[in-house]
């Protein structure tokens, strides 16, 4: 299989080379004077180039075809042009010049060659100055995008830490800075700027991840992002979906991928323009039989997006999002089993199955020269189920009734902003942010019994001669926040970045669980009924400061701290498992981030960013070992504290910026530290003052290389991960696989990509080709519990055509 996959990609990827044309021109202002640092943009070939001092740029090497051509600035409107090439062609282009203007010094190239680049002061409805930021221009990166590889495509992103917990990128786990990866609960996830997750208040889990095929770019805002995005501490996660390109009527682009172990992916995209409406939607289906037995998987998605835009001035846009998948779960493994054969199973009739339909309706109208109006309004309708055996991978399948837990999402919300662009001290331009955000939520967690066959049955079952716990709650949700947020500019250098937050929190549990009360020594028992009926409500002041200094045109120096909250969730402390027990006190959490950071403003031929981070956490929630059950608590008190750096050459530039080539070096890499300070009384049992934070490697490092010419690219990619523990008292002797340490490990990623024409690209991916067996996650319950092994090495061959 694999060797067959090689030879398609070599065959598929040879041709015959068409004739080599060019795209040049000049930018101008209305004045007719050149415009330099501007990024102009060539799509199908996914190429940029930089305006020089005489406002030039040049694309060499092109084949004939259809192009659209793509200006982009700060202080300038975007310039869109369509571009039928037969022959060489130049290019006369004068850029309007934006009605508000940006401080003199945020002009910089938004995009260069490495596909990455921090969010504006001010974009999207969105206050950034002097935060922590980062944009992955998907659309231009090389990686495995039909497996969702997080390893690479969020491979500049420093301090993330990733569990690899399937094949095929069914669900996003990243965490960082000691936050948990488990289903990115600790970040604010969001698709187009609106909440894609279970329930961001009472259920922060994100079991849909867009596909990357179709995100444009992803945007991470850290800590202090929780003065817009909500209280939780790691930040926003938010993925820019593609939009149609304008005046093209009909575009279509098939992406079809073969794999190993029976992988198989089509993502199918539609777009196209008229007049003031346009739209674009894709269909996939994926599915594969998964490296280890019993964990085969099979995914169908959907997403349409509607724009209708009457005027430069107002534009409304309406999303759908369709998505469903089932997959078999392998079960975790014990360290024995793992070291053994990590491709071992023992749990035949484990399942997960999920629905979700999202849908939403945005608009954005600017009301005059200084005010914009953002508007989003979302809503979820959603199911998770799960099916299995949820006995430590130690205990053999004893064929009985499974375990079913289900749960039911209704969310409604919305989020209303007004950004307020003002004129202030000596005329520099500031910017204000109002918002008012709505969020109501309903979800229903029943947990019973399923059949005792081993088929993808979901159905429930009445075994009331069980002894067996369960449970069927309500957690209605409410939170009510507003926000206020300012970019004032002492001078055309230095700007305060004050903010508030105010969070009304309300969560509610209505429902009951059931005991076994045993009635003799014979072993007879009646079951019986809890109720629960209790709500909780909170007030939560946030507040933040940020600064940025401009040291000169290129570097920048940030700094903000912020106050940070996390509301405990009702779902976690009522679902009964056989290996788990939650403290009946458990409490939220709270705590402050601390950012300051250098960085260089422009992507030419280097670019990088250093910072040092500093966490204060208090009544940390974890897990820890009581009388041979998991007991999860708050932990105590934490400081968590590192160093990040990102740093980018393109080498051949530096001496020949017109070359057609391309030689980039990459390091992202982090020193990460953190340990448990004060300890509550209930975690005792187990955690020690100085124990280290659990789900945080002391380094965490990215580093590779790409090459590209007009036809050709390949990326090289190492990642370095440390020793990590899996729970606050620092188990050294694993315990059933689900605590223990997590070794450290290494793993190479290799991905190549030829364009055949215009139209038709392949690309070829050897994920792990080193075979490195490890692991990154050990689970206390799904997909688990226990170890949950990575990929070994798996080859995928993807072919794309557009039209």
């Amino acid at each position: 299989m694999r060797s067959s996959l090689f030879f398609m990609a070599m065959l598929l990827c040879s041709s015959m080379m068409a004739q080599s044309l060019k795209i040049n021109g000049l930018v101008k202002d209305a004045d007719q004077k050149a415009v330099d640092q501007v990024v102009v943009s060539l799509s199908k070939v996914n190429l940029n180039a930089i305006t020089d001092q005489n406002g030039a740029f040049e694309f060499k090497g092109l084949d004939s075809g259809n192009y659209v051509l793509i200006v982009r600035s700060v202080n300038y409107k975007h310039y869109q042009t369509q571009i039928q090439l037969k022959g060489d062609t130049t290019l006369q282009i004068v850029l309007v010049e934006r009605t508000v203007q940006l401080a003199e010094v945020e002009v910089m190239a938004e995009e260069g060659t490495f596909g990455i680049r921090k969010l504006r002061g001010v974009e999207d409805g969105g206050l950034y100055e002097g935060k922590k930021t980062e944009v992955v221009a998907v659309d231009q990166i090389l990686a495995n995008k039909s497996t969702n590889n997080s390893r690479q495509i969020f491979n500049r992103i420093p301090s993330l830490n990733i569990w690899e917990s399937d094949a095929a990128g069914l669900q996003l786990e990243i965490g960082g800075r000691g936050l948990s990866p488990k289903r990115t609960t600790n970040f604010n996830v969001r698709q187009n700027g609106y909440d894609i997750s279970a329930d961001p208040l009472g259920y922060p889990e994100s079991y849909y991840t867009p596909p990357s095929q179709a995100v444009k770019q992803i945007e991470v805002v850290r800590g202090a992002g929780a003065l817009q995005y909500g209280s939780q501490f790691g930040g926003l996660v938010n993925f820019r979906m593609k939009e149609s390109e304008p005046n093209q009527p009909f575009s279509f682009r098939s992406e079809n991928s073969l794999g190993s172990f029976g992988f198989f992916n089509s993502f199918n995209s539609f777009s196209g323009s008229h007049k003031d409406i346009n739209y674009y939607s894709y269909l996939q289906y994926k599915r594969g039989n998964g490296f280890r037995d019993n964990s085969g998987f099979e995914q169908i998605g959907a997403f349409a997006n509607l724009n209708y835009q009457p005027s430069e001035r107002l534009k409304v846009s309406f999303d759908y999002t369709f998505m469903h998948y089932l997959s078999q779960q392998a079960g975790g493994l014990t360290d024995e089993q793992f070291y053994k054969d990590p491709e071992f199973s023992n749990r035949s009739r484990n399942y997960f199955k999920v629905d979700w339909n999202l849908m939403a309706l945005r608009l954005e109208y600017e009301l005059n020269d200084h005010f914009t109006l953002y508007n989003r309004a979302f809503g979820l309708i959603a199911n998770r189920s799960s099916l299995g055996l949820l006995e430590t991978p130690n205990l053999e399948d004893p064929m009985s009734n499974r375990d079913l837990i289900e749960g039911n999402f209704n969310n409604l919300g919305n989020e209303t902003r007004l950004l307020w662009q003002y004129e202030g001290f000596k005329g520099l331009q500031n910017s204000a942010l109002l918002g008012v955000r709505l969020y109501r939520g309903t979800t229903n967690f029943r947990q019973g019994f399923g059949s005792a066959d081993s088929d993808a049955d979901f159905s429930r079952v009445d075994t009331a001669f069980l002894d067996r716990q369960t449970s069927d709650y309500d957690f209605p949700n409410l939170n009510v926040a507003v926000f206020l947020e300012q970019i004032i500019r002492l001078s055309p250098r230095v700007s305060l970045v004050p903010g508030l937050r105010y969070e009304h929190i309300l969560t509610e549990a209505d429902g009951y669980y059931t005991t076994s009360l045993r009635t003799n020594s014979f072993g007879d028992f009646i079951v019986e009924e809890n109720p629960t009926n209790n709500s909780q409500s909170r007030n939560i002041l946030l507040y933040g400061l940020g600064t940025s200094i401009k040291l000169n045109e290129k570097l920048e120096l940030y700094a903000n701290a912020t106050s940070n909250y996390r509301a405990i969730n009702f779902t976690d402390i009522q679902i009964q498992t056989n290996t788990q027990v939650v403290d009946p006190d458990i409490d939220d959490e709270s705590g402050y981030s601390f950012d300051i950071g250098l960085r260089k403003m422009e992507f030419k031929s280097l670019y990088f960013e250093g910072g040092f981070f500093y966490i204060l956490y208090d009544n940390r929630i974890g897990e820890v070992i009581d009388d041979g059950l998991r007991l999860r608590t708050n932990i105590g008190a934490a400081e968590i504290y590192g160093f990040e750096l990102y740093a980018e050459l393109e080498l051949i530039s530096l001496f020949k910026e017109d070359s057609e080539h391309r030689f980039s070096i990459f390091y992202n890499g982090s020193i990460n530290r953190g340990e448990y300070t004060n300890i509550n009384d209930r975690a005792l049992v187990g955690v020690r003052d100085g124990n280290r934070l659990e789900d945080m490697p002391n380094y965490n490092v990215k580093t590779g290389f790409t090459y590209a010419n007009k036809r050709f690219t390949a990326s090289l990619q190492g990642t370095f991960v440390g020793l990590q523990f899996s729970d606050a008292a620092n188990t050294v002797t694993p315990f059933n696989g689900i605590f223990g340490p997590i070794p450290s490990y290494q793993v190479f990623d290799f991905t190549t990509s030829y364009l055949i024409r215009p139209a038709i690209r392949c690309e070829f991916s050897i994920n792990n080709f080193t075979n490195e067996s490890y692991f990154t996650r050990r689970a206390t319950a799904y997909p688990g519990p226990g170890i949950i092994p990575a990929q070994p090495r798996v080859f995928n061959f993807n072919l794309i055509f557009q039209i």
